[in-house]
């Protein structure tokens, strides 16, 4: 497979003839997946080993740099949204297999009780801690509402989060925001930031995939592109979100699909692979927002070029939570305000 689109030294170049061709029969191929395919239930597991990889054209990120005149974080009771508004042109998305451009709405997170149930999608079976939802509307509709009921109308980015051993900075203007928005339907509103700092562009080794929702008797039919690189969080910025209270006044956490294994016959790409054998479902390396800075250092054992990476982030993450456990007991049995000669402590 030609990689020609995905090396960013070759980007002022003129791409060949038979790319050009190649990433406009799998563009039609993508679209022509939509009446069928697009109202099949999302999310699913990824995994790679069962993606087909796909060459398409480079995706056009359109004013995510630029700063909005206002932010507002509300919590709904079914999940934390982040709006924005600009005096100019809001960001847009376009290339790809995308028809058109298309307009960026809102983002809004999926967390779980724990660090262990989080995503909505799961990854070789396991869920992460923290998934972000960027969700898009093509221009050609007046609003996501009109186009939420057509295949092709609504586009949603996925990012996944794994925990880290130190805070990550750009997702903290969210997390203190959170302290706010407790009670369902309260917002607060935000210091203006950019909205690139809460994720990153990409052009390759994303996944793609079309599925629906459901509200009820509403039908959404999405086109999904998920990164394979992953954002971070430390724990305490993790339970941050566990504050957060539903419609029924009790700390909110998603209700997992029941089954999230793909039908027999869908198609999952696996778009712009940069090399032909890929191993692992996820990468982990520093998105272009850390080149400038002391990437975050990580003192957990995981090794992400394993296609095993999410089974031994599990089990880590398991032992963290019983070690914490355990800890938590202790304090418990020998508080600090009490004195440390007693037998026991």
């Amino acid at each position: 497979m030609s990689q020609t689109s995905v090396h960013p030294e070759l980007e002022d170049e003129q791409p060949d003839e038979s790319t050009s061709n190649l990433s406009l029969e799998n563009e039609a191929l993508v679209h022509s997946l939509a009446s069928t395919e697009a109202y099949l239930p999302a999310p699913i597991d990824i995994n790679v080993s069962r993606a087909v990889q796909m060459e398409l054209s480079a995706l056009h990120w359109n004013q995510y740099g630029a700063l909005p005149v206002s932010m507002k974080l509300t919590n709904t009771g079914d999940t934390v949204i982040l709006s924005a508004r600009w005096n100019g042109e809001s960001p847009s998305l376009m290339g790809g297999a995308l028809d058109g451009r298309y307009l960026f709405s809102q983002l809004h997170f999926h967390w779980g009780q724990t660090a262990l149930d989080g995503s909505e999608h799961t990854i070789d079976g396991y869920r992460l801690p923290l998934e972000l939802h960027v969700i898009h509307f093509a221009e050609r509709f007046g609003d996501q509402d009109e186009a939420l009921s057509v295949p092709g109308g609504v586009l949603c980015l996925v990012y996944f989060f794994n925990l880290k051993s130190n805070p990550n900075r750009f997702i903290e203007p969210i997390v203190k925001g959170l302290s706010s928005t407790v009670l369902p339907q309260s917002y607060t509103k935000l210091e203006p930031f950019p909205l690139i700092d809460l994720f990153h562009t990409f052009d390759d080794e994303y996944f793609l995939y079309w599925g629906c929702t459901r509200n009820g008797a509403q039908v959404a039919p999405i086109l999904w592109m998920l990164s394979r690189t992953q954002e971070p969080l430390d724990f305490h910025q993790l339970k941050q979100f566990n504050r957060l209270l539903d419609r029924r006044m009790r700390p909110h956490h998603n209700l997992q699909p029941s089954d999230t294994a793909p039908s027999k016959g869908r198609h999952l790409f696996h778009v712009n692979p940069r090399t032909p054998m890929a191993v692992s479902t996820l990468m982990i390396e520093p998105p272009q927002k850390f080149a400038h800075t002391r990437w975050i250092v990580d003192r957990q054992p995981v090794d992400w070029s394993s296609p095993d990476a999410c089974r031994q982030y599990v089990t880590m993450v398991r032992e963290y939570l019983a070690k914490k456990k355990a800890s938590d007991e202790d304090d418990t049995l020998c508080p600090e305000n009490e004195s440390t000669t007693s037998s026991g402590c």
